[in-house]
């Protein structure tokens, strides 16, 4: 089998792709005029810089296979911290707003419900149901405070953020060293999911979910109906990987048998564990390129020709 020659790359460089709000990225991209096949890599949920590692371990894997590999900072992070709030930071609001205001409502209503149920019986079953009647209240309070974060994650994730990438795209279509014709699109966690929606949106020759929502799919049906609706209606091909012991592998197995039911082009890995725990597992998606490499560039290979 021959070997595809590995390119050397220009230092990374900080650019801006969009002013208002004004949105910064890290583009690497191999030496020379191109055009070179180009990818938009849309990174998870971390605070802050913390999403660089991941550029730093990917950028120049991508650009040694002679790729242009674009990782935009969405609002509220990285080089685009003052493009808006953190993504992190309004989810945690509205799980706490409507924690309180759940826990307002609970606690009167489970407290007329004990009297009302409790008045006239035996001691021990008094604190018995007050028991459970609590416990049920705290269930609630906390069911309602996680759904409410779980539909501020779907909303930024589909307006504003999604907004963000297809700037991102578009800035990369209008670069002379890219071949336009062969942009596509990856991403790890909350990036995963953005690779999705993203997918639906614009003519990517391919797309790669990268353990997108495994960490919240459990707990958001919004999100699992957003992207099944996506994965269906996909321009692009998609591959979906996860490591074994990452949170949750139904997010790659209930999507990819959604594109295999709507006649769409997919694959579907499901990789050995990497690491020891749940956390590990997720880190999988930028860490674990030595294990996924030549599966991820077979991909683009297939649905990205020259």
């Amino acid at each position: 089998m021959q070997l595809q020659p590995r390119l050397t790359s220009a230092p990374p460089e900080i650019v801006s792709f969009h002013e208002n709000p004004p949105l910064r990225g890290v583009l690497y991209k191999p030496d020379g005029p191109g055009p070179f096949p180009g990818l938009v890599y849309n990174h998870g949920s971390a605070p802050g810089m913390l999403n660089q590692q991941a550029f730093e371990a990917l950028g120049p894997l991508f650009v040694s296979r002679g790729w242009v590999f674009f990782a935009p900072y969405r609002r509220g992070q990285g080089l685009s911290a003052t493009a808006g709030p953190f993504i992190g930071d309004e989810i945690a609001a509205a799980r706490n707003r409507r924690t309180w205001l759940a826990l307002c409502l609970a606690v009167p209503a489970a407290l007329l419900l004990f009297l009302v149920v409790a008045r006239k019986q035996r001691r021990s079953l008094r604190i018995l149901a007050g028991v459970s009647l609590g416990l049920v209240a705290v269930f609630a309070v906390h069911r309602s405070g996680v759904r409410a974060g779980a539909a501020t994650m779907v909303r930024l994730l589909e307006t504003e953020h999604l907004s963000d990438q297809l700037q991102a795209a578009d800035w990369l279509q209008r670069q002379s060293f890219v071949d336009k014709h062969r942009i596509a699109t990856a991403g790890n966690s909350f990036g995963g999911i953005e690779a999705v929606l993203g997918a639906e949106r614009i003519g990517y020759c391919a797309a790669i979910d990268a353990s997108g929502g495994a960490e919240s799919w459990a707990t958001a049906p919004r999100l699992r109906a957003r992207m099944t609706s996506a994965v269906r209606n996909s321009k692009a091909p998609i591959l979906f990987f996860q490591a074994e012991n990452d949170y949750d592998l139904s997010p790659s197995r209930t999507l990819s048998t959604e594109m295999k039911d709507a006649g769409k082009a997919f694959e579907l890995k499901i990789y050995p564990a990497f690491g020891k725990s749940a956390a590990d597992g997720h880190s999988f998606a930028w860490a674990g390129s030595a294990v996924w490499a030549e599966d991820v560039f077979r991909f683009l290979k297939t649905h990205c020709p020259e």
